[in-house]
């Protein structure tokens, strides 16, 4: 296995400084990256034609965000349930809270499919007990429970033809593959990939690009590994930065 050839060279392009940076969201319509600091309580926006950046203080602990629907704000998975959020002042607006008897969970990371619904795994913020699993939230905004039980999970993605769904238990240092259909359901769950954490760090956010393959953040691990759609470990791109959380594509050429 080998690094990948990049276009041109690594660059920061904001020494942000989070203390737990989360789910990276690229906007098509602004040129526009935004990701949460989940413990710092912010969310960051950088705008990649201008190079301007901009932070707004959040009110709580949030996991994910993601655009709404023919509205300009976004929808936001928070420690105390999900949330309507304004992008420009970051008010919240509180929607619903899939599990009001488990107080010491909070959303980790989500994603959308091509159907609006909403995949994203609750995780027990103390980190010590399996209460954590992986919900669906439908747009009328009933939600099931589809996988668990986990101390963290993370991921999820979803394969570009909607047939696919990632989903990563951290601790246990496993991604899991499910077969994903039509009517929101998921099945035939399987191992997609295994890190060795005393040598690799821990499996944490991924993301799927149009040719299927899987790229997977390690934790501890300061690298982005790239996956086929088998599973086969393709290469590598190495960061220097130990804690990588997660990655997207982005930029004008996306």
């Amino acid at each position: 296995m080998t690094d990948f050839d990049l276009v041109g060279e690594l660059e920061c392009v904001w020494e942000v400084q989070a203390i737990c940076g989360e789910g990276p969201l690229w906007i098509e319509a602004e040129q526009s990256l935004y990701f949460v600091d989940i413990d710092g309580q912010k969310l960051h926006c950088y705008e990649e034609t201008s190079n301007a950046r901009r932070s707004i203080e959040l009110e709580e602990k949030t996991g994910w965000v993601l655009p709404r629907c023919n509205h300009n704000d976004f929808v936001a998975g928070c420690e105390s349930g999900v949330y309507f959020m304004d992008k420009s002042s970051g008010k919240m607006t509180f929607v619903m809270n899939p599990e009001p008897d488990q107080v010491e969970n909070r959303f980790n990371d989500g994603k959308c499919d091509r159907e609006g619904r909403i995949w994203a795994g609750r995780s027990h913020a103390p980190e010590t007990k399996a209460t954590g699993c992986l919900f669906r939230i439908d747009p009328d905004l009933s939600h099931s429970s589809w996988d668990g039980p986990y101390i963290c999970p993370n991921g999820p993605a979803i394969s570009p033809d909607d047939s696919t769904l990632y989903h990563v238990d951290t601790f246990g240092g496993t991604v899991w593959a499910f077969d994903k259909h039509p009517d929101g359901t998921i099945s035939n769950r399987r191992e997609f990939a295994r890190l060795d954490s005393k040598k690799e760090g821990f499996p944490d956010g991924l993301t799927v690009d149009n040719e299927n393959r899987v790229w997977l953040a390690h934790w501890g691990g300061s690298r982005i590994t790239c996956f086929s759609q088998q599973g086969e470990r393709l290469g590598l791109v190495e960061l220097p930065v130990p804690q990588v959380t997660s990655c997207t594509f982005g930029g004008p050429d996306l």
